[in-house]
């Protein structure tokens, strides 16, 4: 059997000291260190999973990312072509203030609960339409974000020259 020195509080040692007869050190740090051994095996050990399975996922959270990139890549381009050919200078100051508070959000942090309050009072009518409003939040969202990027990212370049 192999041995080893540990060290422990000297406090701990008193105590251990007061019941040795009644406890087998030796024993309960084996114990203790085999449960701890078994738990980090555990949780570094490689998943066994079912390879089609895994496909199966693999491929619909590969669809979601590609649904949510074309309503992020549509809502920029829509809040580019908003800021190029409609929006006011007003508007676009309006824009820094209701907007503000994306400014250090992604798309995760948007809570879903919010989107149809954004839509309404957040976005031009133009882009308040039925088949935004009939998407799952995660891509509704994404389409703001895509907006709010699209606008932000021409009007701050103009703002300067003005």
């Amino acid at each position: 059997m192999a041995r080893r020195n540990i060290s422990i509080p000297d406090e701990l040692d008193e105590r251990l000291d007061r019941q040795r007869d009644r406890i087998n050190a030796s024993r309960v740090c084996a114990i203790a260190l085999e449960r701890e051994l078994d738990m980090i095996e555990e949780q570094t050990r490689p998943l066994q999973v079912d390879e089609s399975q895994l496909e199966h996922l693999v491929e619909r959270l590969r669809h979601q990312q590609n649904d949510r990139d074309k309503w992020f890549g549509r809502g920029r381009s829509d809040g580019q072509a908003w800021t190029q050919q409609t929006a006011t200078l007003e508007d676009l100051r309006g824009f820094d203030e209701r907007w503000s508070a994306l400014e250090h959000m992604t798309v995760s942090d948007f809570d879903p609960e919010a989107l149809e309050g954004w839509i309404d009072s957040m976005m031009p009518k133009e882009f308040r339409s039925n088949e935004l409003r009939n998407q799952p939040p995660a891509l509704q969202g994404a389409y703001i974000f895509g907006w709010y990027e699209g606008v932000k990212n021409l009007w701050r370049a103009a703002r300067t020259r003005l």
